[in-house]
């Protein structure tokens, strides 16, 4: 079964079974970590008001469905789980995120045995700051996150 990668520590990569995904658009980039992270679905809606603050609600969702489309192409198609009211990465793939591995290696260092080696699992995770580098020009709410994300 295929795996996708997100390495969100430092400059932000994508690969796919060990191959770098190629994504040009810094707004597809952004997309991908923000539906990574959160781990959830979010209305189209919410997201193209958080990606696309200055459209017009109409401009924004067909901007939100040229960056979806991209994002697909990338990922060479069904990666998202996406209706037409929410869009999220599928639950039933092999999608793994640096973040969250981070954060999943303190849990299990706080709670148990084995601490110190979780620890320095969790220290090698971290190669930079979260999206060390990246903005997203235009989109306050999005840069919002990025900074809560990185505290």
């Amino acid at each position: 079964m295929p795996q996708l990668l997100l390495h969100l520590f430092g400059p932000p990569r994508l690969e796919l079974d060990g191959r770098p995904v190629d994504i040009s658009r810094r707004n597809v980039l952004a997309l991908a970590a923000y539906l990574a992270v959160t781990r959830r679905s979010h209305s189209r809606e919410a997201l193209a008001a958080m990606f696309w603050p200055e459209y017009d609600a109409s401009k924004a969702r067909a901007a939100l469905r040229r960056t979806l489309s991209a994002l697909n192409t990338a990922l060479d198609g069904d990666w998202l789980d996406a209706d037409r009211e929410t869009i999220g990465f599928d639950s039933e793939r092999d999608i793994w995120v640096d973040v969250l591995q981070f954060e999943q290696c303190l849990d299990q260092a706080r709670n148990g045995a084995g601490a110190l080696a979780k620890l320095a699992e969790a220290v090698a995770l971290y190669r930079d700051d979260f999206l060390a580098g990246f903005t997203l020009r235009d989109s306050p709410g999005f840069d919002e996150w990025q900074f809560f994300q990185s505290e």
